[in-house]
């Protein structure tokens, strides 16, 4: 018998017993419901996600907003938008900041991939817009949607 949940606004998540989770994958957003253990209450997880789904639009992009400020000294430090071999760079630009790239062109470069609810916190993982070479971005939220911490 397969099991399914229902969660308002998102629809059906099917459970997969590969990893242990609801997932629904229909859509742009692949949603997961973690179960980390045998005492992790669906019920609670689909609230979660429920009240998530309400905020979605908002979280989306204060989340991406978030992840640019926690990120972008790190992409214009480590992964420059310049040639550091090319011999005609000028370097005064390069410590003028004049190549470094903006919060605002980094939170149009993101995009998000997944939603995965679990009990302690919401981890969301991001397209990197090639900021990072086509690294992923992973995000992690406590239930009020704030930023803990992102990395690549």
């Amino acid at each position: 018998m397969e099991k399914i949940v229902r969660v308002n606004g998102i629809g059906h998540f099917n459970y997969s017993s590969e990893i242990k989770s609801y997932i629904h994958n229909e859509g742009n957003v692949h949603w997961i419901l973690k179960l980390e253990d045998e005492i992790t209450d669906v019920d609670i997880l689909v609230s979660k996600a429920e009240l998530l789904f309400i905020e979605f639009e908002r979280f989306e992009q204060a989340a991406k907003v978030e992840i640019a400020e926690g990120l972008i000294d790190y992409k214009n430090d480590f992964w420059p938008e310049y040639d550091e071999n090319d011999v005609e760079l000028d370097w005064d630009a390069v410590d003028a900041g004049e190549y470094d790239l903006t919060t605002d062109e980094f939170v149009e470069l993101i995009s998000l991939l997944i939603v995965e609810i679990r009990s302690n916190e919401i981890y969301c993982e991001y397209l990197d817009g090639d900021l990072f070479g086509g690294h992923r971005i992973h995000a992690y939220f406590n239930h009020d949607y704030k930023l803990i911490k992102a990395e690549i």
